[in-house]
C-alpha cells in the first residue's frame, strides 16, 4: 500500500510539472505571436539609436 501511495504521489508531482511547462510554452508562444512586426521594428530602431548615442571611448 506504501508504494502505491508513495508512485501515486510521484506520479502527480510529474503531471504538475507537465502541465505548468506546457501552459508556460503556450503562454510565450502567444505572446510571441501578439508582437507586430511593425513594434518588432521600432525597437530594433530604438536600440540601434541608443547604441549610435553611446559615448565613444
Amino acid at each position: 500500500m506504501k508504494i502505491l501511495k508513495k508512485a501515486f504521489k510521484s506520479f502527480r508531482k510529474l503531471c504538475w510539472a507537465l502541465l505548468v511547462a506546457f501552459m508556460v510554452g503556450v503562454h510565450n508562444f502567444y505572446k510571441q505571436e501578439m508582437d507586430s512586426p511593425d513594434s518588432i521594428t521600432s525597437s530594433i530602431e530604438i536600440d540601434a539609436e541608443e547604441e549610435d548615442s553611446a559615448p565613444k571611448l
